[in-house]
């Protein structure tokens, strides 16, 4: 089973579940953490249970996970009492972290810091390591507060955008390889198995714009090659 961690309201992880049937793919939600049958062993992870999609399921048969959210909201929690959604919604990100720190199987992408998926890094973060990486980076300027802008002014049309998504060791994108090269730097700063880099073209080259531990896994390409990184490493990991 593949499990996509998600939201019910999130289309593009619906999608991907729907994409995935033939490798029985199912939605994590916060309605399934606030299910019983749960039970994380440390250690004896052998008799360890998910619920996924309102079953129960044993944690052996999951053989890759997909992160689609960041963390938990309390706003999301609207089938727990109004009063306890705070705490609740903490308890939650909690047992998730210690769950897929854990997990034996591939995860895309494990926890970091304060995100359930990947780095929580900033902008800027996300530029400062991309240079460090090999990328071209603008410079940028940060005022408080932000300078005036004359809204009468012809703003210019911006250059094209090119997304890139690095899974593992792969590269799926239309640019040169040496961003291909760069991008898997950037994956590899972040610690990130799963990485989606949106360039900027301009007269100079490709220019780095942003960065997700979240991308777009749309098109049968990219969704084949995060399938079969999991199913390739599930293999390798030796854990049935």
């Amino acid at each position: 089973m593949l499990v996509v961690v998600g939201s019910q309201h999130d289309q593009a992880a619906q999608e991907l579940v729907a994409a995935w049937t033939t490798h029985c793919a199912a939605l994590l939600t916060c309605e399934d953490l606030s299910t019983a049958g749960w039970q994380l062993r440390v250690p004896g992870r052998s008799r360890s249970q998910a619920v996924v999609s309102g079953k129960i399921i044993s944690e052996e048969d999951i053989q890759g996970v997909v992160m689609r959210r960041p963390w938990i909201i309390e706003g999301e929690l609207t089938h727990i009492t109004a009063s306890d959604r705070e705490y609740v919604a903490a308890e939650m990100n909690a047992f998730l972290l210690a769950w897929l720190t854990s997990l034996k199987c591939p995860v895309l992408n494990r926890p970091s810091g304060t995100s359930l998926c990947g780095p929580n890094w900033r902008a800027f973060q996300w530029a400062q390591a991309a240079a460090a990486a090999g990328f071209k980076v603008q410079p940028a300027k940060w005022r408080v507060p932000p300078p005036r802008t004359n809204c009468s002014k012809h703003s210019e049309e911006p250059s094209p955008l090119i997304d890139v998504t690095v899974i593992g060791k792969r590269c799926i994108g239309e640019v040169e390889l040496q961003c291909q090269e760069a991008a898997r730097r950037l994956s590899q700063r972040a610690n990130t198995i799963l990485l989606g880099v949106r360039l900027r073209r301009t007269d100079d080259g490709p220019v780095f714009a942003s960065a997700t531990a979240t991308p777009d896994l749309k098109g049968e390409e990219i969704a084949n090659a995060v399938v079969n990184y999991m199913l390739a490493n599930r293999a390798k990991s030796g854990s049935a």
